[in-house]
């Protein structure tokens, strides 16, 4: 089966920010793609959120959604999420639930509901427990991170499912064990639990999936409707998507538990890392939901409305009053025993395996450990860590890739005969080869091997031919083969744009050589930009504007060669 959340390897584009953002570093790069790591992933859906170029996707839930119609006729209900009211906010309540029935439901029931019998249960389970920290069971992403991050406080979970579950035991009670029912919501947990729940939960559909589908069946949602919630409206359950819901419908205010209530997974984790359960003599309850805000701010909402707002909405129209004539439902049973599943590194690595890994990346000090989190990963040996487990390649470090990139420009820069110089605007050398600090003389080549590249130095002190340079750099038009004579030698020069009026390159090539050298010379260097070009463009991925300079460098003088292996010049009839 799809997992809840997966990858498009075609729109990867290997830019590291899922693994940034993902809290629990559930993402593998192989062949410089991003995949989910399932036994890992608490199906937050931030992944799909953040992605720059859509490559993570939210598994679809219409098509299984319209099988199920298709093949239980009359018997199909429809768990809509409480959040519903702030974000289908351009349509009445009856109006919406008579375009989703429209689809062919047989009715449209809150999942609010369940949530009181989840509010109820809590409060009863803490009435009768001993001293200590209990930690809600609504969240299936907060439920998942304990088990599989801290899974230590697992058995501090209260053993209670979760709204939607609970809902659908209701509503098979109600209507029949032969139902089925679909769930629509912001979460994508709630298509993981969904998976795990298959007796119950035929399928888990997103907000977004279910204004699709209402829109391509030409569902009308505006204007008036005439249909109402079955069997009749939730009370305070429909608080449940905001910080601090479930703690609002709870009855008995008196209660002997201290509670309070937290959103956000990355705050949650800080929380619940430096939680001692022994610490307090009390009874403490934690109200814990992954998305900042709440389930309002779920990652497959609708819009992108002020979180203000959308909590304004939902309490708004909040009624907290009972139907006098509301069934019974304490027998039903909603435990659950919630298993620890502990994925944190399986494998502690001795220390000399992560220095070993850091030095594959060129980190052999402590110094060199920048955590400058390119890769994703918050520190070094997080990344040396995820390097041994194979969720990492080595080309994720950025600085480790800005070395190889420059000492392979270095290398291709050397190998070439011809004299190369790079400038910048204010006239300064950026590089410089061998070859070119040959060809000015003995004393410029003294200082070059002093100061290989010579970075920083005036053109004008080591070059004659400065105002070239000057010229190029203040009109931004290339010189092309300009012959050039200087004490008693002839020289053929080309200056190239590499940034029009901020970086051009000098190409200077002896006419007493060209012949002979200028055949090895082009397919030298088309050799090693084959060889390494790869490199450079992974460069140009992570290190933008640094690595484009080196490749467009590394192109400009395979285009200045292409350009002479055309046209004969005035020069080549001087060497014959």
């Amino acid at each position: 089966m799809l997992r809840p959340v997966y990858t498009e390897p075609e729109n990867c584009q290997d830019c590291y920010k899922c693994i940034r953002e993902c809290p629990v570093k559930a993402i593998k790069v192989e062949d410089n793609k991003a995949s989910i790591i399932a036994e890992r992933c608490v199906y937050c859906g931030h992944c799909t959120q953040v992605c720059p170029t859509g490559a993570k996707k939210v598994r679809d839930g219409l098509t299984r959604a319209k099988l199920v119609l298709a093949k239980y006729p009359g018997k199909v209900y429809l768990s809509l999420a409480p959040s519903y009211i702030s974000e289908f906010t351009d349509c009445e309540t009856s109006r919406l639930i008579d375009a989703i029935k429209g689809l062919g439901f047989a009715g449209v029931s809150e999942t609010a509901l369940g949530a009181e019998l989840v509010t109820a249960a809590t409060e009863r389970f803490l009435e009768t427990v001993p001293k200590g920290v209990y930690i809600s069971s609504a969240c299936p992403v907060v439920v998942d991170y304990i088990r599989k991050y801290a899974p230590q406080l697992t058995d501090h979970i209260t053993p209670i499912v979760s709204p939607m579950v609970a809902h659908a035991k209701m509503l098979k009670e109600l209507y029949g064990d032969d139902i089925k029912i679909i769930f629509a919501g912001p979460c994508v947990g709630k298509k993981s639990e969904a998976d795990s729940f298959g007796d119950l939960i035929e399928v888990a559909i997103t907000f977004k999936d279910l204004r699709l589908w209402l829109e391509r069946e030409g569902m009308e949602t505006s204007g008036s409707g005439s249909s109402g919630f079955i069997p009749y409206r939730s009370g305070m359950g429909s608080v449940y998507p905001l910080e601090g819901g479930m703690l609002a419908g709870f009855k008995s205010h008196g209660s002997k538990a201290s509670r309070m209530a937290f959103s956000d997974l990355t705050s949650i984790k800080g929380l619940l890392s430096g939680l001692d359960t022994q610490q307090y003599d009390d009874t403490i309850f934690l109200e814990l939901l992954a998305c900042k805000g709440g389930c309002i701010n779920g990652p497959a909402g609708l819009n992108n409305t002020s979180l203000a707002m959308k909590h304004y909405t939902v309490s708004v129209n909040c009624d907290d009053s009972e139907p006098d004539d509301k069934p019974d439902f304490s027998d039903i049973d909603l435990s659950i025993n919630f298993v620890p599943d502990p994925q944190n590194s399986r494998t502690e690595y001795p220390e000399y395996k992560i220095k070993e890994a850091l030095a594959a990346v060129g980190k052999t000090s402590a110094a060199d450990e920048l955590n400058c989190s390119s890769c994703g990963y918050d520190t070094c040996r997080d990344f040396a860590v995820a390097l041994l487990e194979g969720r990492a390649e080595d080309n994720m470090c950025a600085s480790y890739m800005r070395r190889v990139a420059h000492d392979k420009a270095t290398v291709l820069l050397q190998k070439i005969p011809a004299g190369v110089v790079l400038v910048n605007d204010e006239l300064k050398i950026v590089d410089m080869n061998r070859a070119f600090a040959a060809s000015m003389g003995e004393d410029t080549l003294g200082v070059y091997d002093v100061f290989p590249g010579m970075a920083g130095a005036p053109l004008k002190a080591v070059c004659p031919f400065e105002g070239l340079f000057r010229t190029v750099l203040a009109t931004g038009e290339e010189i092309k083969e300009r012959r050039i004579k200087e004490n008693g030698r002839s020289w053929l020069l080309s200056i190239y744009n590499i940034q029009p009026q901020k970086q051009v390159f000098g190409l200077l090539q002896d006419l007493r050589e060209m012949n002979v050298q200028k055949d090895w010379m082009l397919e030298k260097t088309r050799e090693v930009i084959r060889n390494h070009m790869t490199t450079v463009q992974k460069v140009a991925g992570l290190l933008g504007e640094n690595a484009a300079y080196t490749d467009a460098t590394l192109r400009s003088i395979m285009e200045a060669y292409g350009k002479e292996e055309e046209a004969e010049t005035e020069d080549e009839y001087t060497m014959k």
